[in-house]
């Protein structure tokens, strides 16, 4: 009887388990594709804020939304505007896949470190840290397509003659051109800021998430 009583438990642990882990893959693709999406309908916005940044549109005068839009269209046809998209869809996944991921591997960090039960919260300060480093972990994994989305949205192609030309154009090819020419540490240029703004941004939110759970059980 007390075996049987044992197995039962045992199973319906499994279940549960199983069932949080659908869940969070089910959360997981949703989340991605929701984000895949919302960066393919803005990608042209986004890709006139980049080269309003750079400056490097060949615009005299002020360059408004207007005047860059016109000259992405003249420039590089309608599929300039969404130039760097390729990188940034596949950047979704990966990232939201790793900070899922390592954020569990840094909450049990944190709960041996701090000796807490797996049947209670984590403390909001320690999910703060954990959701910080795997972010910082996410970047890391995918910084140079993001890299490379930015040499390819931030300068527009020069139209000569009606030749249309540009020195990065694609993920795969911009980032060899990099390789080639400044050496693989090159792609990982500018880690440094964005992996110090990715530690607050995914920090306050799994710590957030962390307060919300023990203010409402």
């Amino acid at each position: 009887s007390s075996s049987s009583s044992s197995s039962s438990t045992q199973h319906s642990n499994n279940k549960t388990a199983g069932s949080k882990t659908a869940d969070m893959t089910r959360r997981m693709v949703c989340g991605g594709l929701a984000g895949m999406v919302a960066k393919t309908a803005t990608n042209p916005l986004d890709r006139i804020r980049m080269l309003s940044q750079t400056g490097e549109h060949g615009i005299s005068g002020g360059a408004s939304v207007y005047k860059l839009y016109s000259s992405i269209l003249r420039n590089e046809g309608v599929k300039g505007l969404w130039a760097g998209n390729g990188a940034n869809l596949l950047r979704v996944f990966p990232a939201k896949a790793v900070v899922f991921s390592t954020n569990d591997v840094y909450q049990g960090f944190f709960r041996g470190l701090s000796h807490t039960p797996k049947d209670q919260k984590l403390h909001p300060v320690l999910s703060f840290l954990a959701g910080g480093f795997a972010g910082m972990t996410a970047t890391a994994c995918t910084y140079p397509l993001d890299f490379a989305r930015g040499r390819i949205t931030g300068k527009l192609a020069p139209a000569d003659g009606g030749v249309k030309k540009k020195h990065y154009n694609g993920i795969i090819r911009t980032m060899a051109v990099t390789v080639k020419d400044e050496g693989v540490l090159a792609l990982y240029k500018g880690i440094t800021p964005t992996l110090l703004g990715a530690m607050p941004y995914e920090g306050i939110k799994f710590g957030t998430v962390g307060i919300l759970e023990r203010m409402f059980p």
